[in-house]
């Protein structure tokens, strides 16, 4: 019974990554006009839900004695912490865009672009960072152990997440500029 389960969850969990991923590709491709870029989106993303998971496996299994996370914390792990993130490097992406476009100087907005984009969104990835990592944090009392296990993937996603979005999206941007649509 317990095998049918994990097996039915696999299969389902992997069926939505797919799909979340392929949906969140073509969106960022239309906002980023760069495949290069939105890959490395992608790529943090997924970097960031499985350091989280990997973490939170840790912490549960020494402070709480469990063995495993439950069959369904990476399931709806997985889509919560993707969608903030991918929320959070579109609207990176699109202020950066707009920036860029009030610089006439292409080799001077780049970097200018990029120094303001993260400077005035990192404030507002923070405290939608902390207000969601509260709002999250509300379940771990109930004592019910699947809610405990995705409230703290979130909450470490989300830290990951605000380390990783300044410091990664402006790296890729550096290295891509000028390659879109490849």
């Amino acid at each position: 019974s317990t095998k049918d389960l994990n097996d039915l969850a696999t299969k389902d969990f992997v069926k939505t990554a797919a799909i979340m991923l392929m949906g969140i590709l073509i969106a960022l491709l239309f906002v980023t006009r760069s495949f290069w870029q939105s890959i490395a989106i992608e790529g943090t993303l997924v970097l960031a839900y499985y350091a989280a998971l990997n973490i939170v496996h840790w912490v549960t299994s020494s402070l709480l004695g469990q063995d495993s996370l439950t069959w369904n914390t990476p399931f709806f792990s997985f889509i919560m912490l993707i969608a903030l993130g991918v929320d959070y490097t579109i609207f990176l992406m699109l202020k950066y865009r707009d920036e860029l476009a009030a610089h006439k100087d292409a080799r001077v907005g780049v970097k200018a672009s990029l120094i303001k984009s993260v400077a005035m969104i990192g404030t507002v990835v923070i405290s939608a960072a902390v207000i969601l990592g509260g709002t999250f944090a509300a379940l771990i009392p109930s004592g019910v152990l699947t809610l405990i296990q995705v409230a703290l993937v979130v909450i470490v996603g989300l830290v990951l997440l605000v380390i990783l979005i300044p410091l990664v999206l402006p790296a890729v941007i550096s290295l891509t500029q000028g390659k879109t649509a490849e």
